[in-house]
């Protein structure tokens, strides 16, 4: 069936992908942008362009007229440690900035709402499998402005019926996203790699077109006022990614065992140095214990709906280190 549809965030990396998708299957697409230009690089003349800012309530007005479905994808992301000022910045656009755009929606009486939260609002995880009645116990500015919006829209669908759909996704990589996977890579390109405790440092990792491929699945299927965990299908070792890194770099990687209080003190140290340059620290004691603390989820109900990985980390993770080399955010470094 044909949808009008709306996609916030869309100049984004998800939206870059979702955006031609829903294209290629004959929706049509208003897009709502804070920049034109790349609006216009990005999509050309392929679909509606509309300026606006989540976070200004007048700039969202008729944004959604005679849309059927929103694709909420706008967020603030980051790692930054708990302040009032970030806790209010990070607000500012995941909660306040959903707000705004929810009371439009209303007003335009759209029929399906779907957000894309992040399995960060759950926080650390202590269950060997958690799935959407986990409890959440988010920390961050990012996780606990996620969870505050997953919140708000469910208690609007409780209260008023709203329309929504909420996914999270687990850690999303592949081309045209820097990410953790970078940061990973550019280690592996010394030849030696940490491996911080004794555990297996258990993480899913979802790569972009099965996530795109759950969001248009939802455009028409999944119970409305539910959330869907979206991920691997597995969880994969920090070492099986080290080593399909390394591969994609020609590299033999070496790995470097670690003990956590060490890992959990350097990191201390270098919060500590980063505060007085008020600039946000490369690692933080909070990375440590997420990195020695296992994400597995269970993705059952997604599944039921019709949700499937398709790309599995050896294949994704190559195309997306082939990437990073392509944009010269690697540099390939010959063995000796």
């Amino acid at each position: 069936m044909k949808n009008r549809v709306l996609v916030t965030g869309a100049t984004g990396f998800t939206g870059k992908y979702l955006v031609p998708a829903l294209l290629s299957r004959g929706h049509d697409v208003r897009v709502l942008v804070r920049n034109e230009s790349l609006a216009q690089e990005a999509f050309g003349e392929s679909c509606e362009i509309f300026k606006g800012d989540v976070t200004v309530p007048e700039s969202l007005k008729n944004c959604c007229e005679g849309v059927d479905t929103v694709y909420h994808l706008a967020a603030l992301m980051g790692h930054d440690l708990p302040s009032a000022e970030a806790f209010e910045r990070f607000r500012r656009v995941n909660l306040y900035g959903t707000s705004n755009l929810v009371r439009e929606c209303k007003a335009a009486g759209i029929k399906r709402f779907v957000h894309l939260s992040s399995t960060a609002a759950m926080g650390l995880l202590k269950e060997a499998s958690a799935d959407e009645r986990s409890e959440c116990k988010p920390w961050t500015p990012y996780q606990v402005t996620k969870y505050e919006g997953e919140r708000f829209l469910l208690n609007e669908y409780e209260a008023n019926g709203f329309p929504v759909i909420v996914v999270r996704p687990s850690m999303v990589y592949g081309p045209g996203f820097k990410g953790d996977f970078l940061t990973m890579a550019r280690v592996c390109g010394t030849g030696f790699f940490p491996r911080i405790g004794r555990g297996q440092n258990l993480s899913p990792a979802l790569y972009i077109t099965d996530l795109i491929g759950a969001l248009t699945l939802f455009l028409e299927k999944g119970s409305l006022g539910e959330i869907y965990l979206v991920s691997s299908a597995r969880s994969y070792s920090l070492r099986e990614a080290a080593e399909i890194i390394g591969g994609a770099l020609h590299k033999k990687v070496r790995f470097v065992y670690v003990p956590v209080w060490a890992a959990l003190m350097g990191a201390g140290i270098l919060e500590k140095l980063y505060a007085l340059k008020k600039k946000p620290p490369p690692v933080t004691r909070r990375n440590i214990r997420s990195v020695v603390t296992d994400r597995v989820f269970d993705i059952g109900k997604a599944s039921a709906v019709g949700f499937a990985q398709k790309v599995p980390l050896e294949v994704g993770l190559r195309r997306t280190v082939e990437y990073y080399i392509q944009q010269n955010y690697i540099q390939m470094r010959a063995e000796r």
